[in-house]
């Protein structure tokens, strides 16, 4: 990503909004799926997370990267989700279905079928916090903008998370 895409964008450029909306939307959809656990929650939210960066792109001033201030909409996006849907008894989210949240981007080989099966078990924390440092490749500074929380306690979270990774791949699920 170079940031004349990014400075197109911001001018209004349709192709470099497009080019931006392919490029990080499977993420955007895997960021909300984890948090959410709900394929179609996961989709309403990622559309409503990428027409906020529609909506918004003309203020986004280049201070921090694309992607973490996109992962830090879709993120809030999700909690917020979560959050009405409590607050309305719409459904319970532990009892949503916990399907691999990977899946359509499988490789199809077990030994990542796994991998991914193991992470949906985390907590949400944990979960969270592994997917944007792995899977979006964030640091620990990009991760404390899209959270809010403090590095080192997003630090004891990735150890904790790394931990029970290990933990339950090596002595079974």
């Amino acid at each position: 990503m170079n940031s004349n895409t990014i400075t197109k964008a911001i001018s209004g450029d349709s192709e470099a909004l497009s080019f931006l909306i392919n490029e990080y939307k499977d993420i955007a959809y895997n960021i909300a799926l984890g948090i959410v656990k709900n394929r179609e929650d996961a989709k309403d939210i990622t559309q409503e997370s990428f027409l906020k960066v529609l909506e918004n792109i003309k203020g986004f001033r280049n201070e921090s990267k694309f992607t973490t201030w996109l992962y830090k909409i879709v993120y809030n996006q999700s909690i917020q989700f979560i959050q009405k849907a409590k607050s309305t008894n719409f459904s319970d989210i532990d009892s949503v279905s916990t399907n691999n949240f990977f899946c359509e981007n499988s490789t199809g080989e077990d030994k990542y079928l796994e991998l991914y099966q193991t992470i949906d078990q985390l907590e949400n924390d944990e979960r969270n916090i592994i997917m944007l440092f792995y899977l979006a490749e964030k640091s620990i500074k990009d991760i404390n903008s899209i959270t809010g929380l403090s590095n080192s306690n997003i630090k004891v979270i990735l150890h904790r998370a790394r931990k029970r990774l290990y933990e339950k791949l090596n002595n079974g699920l």
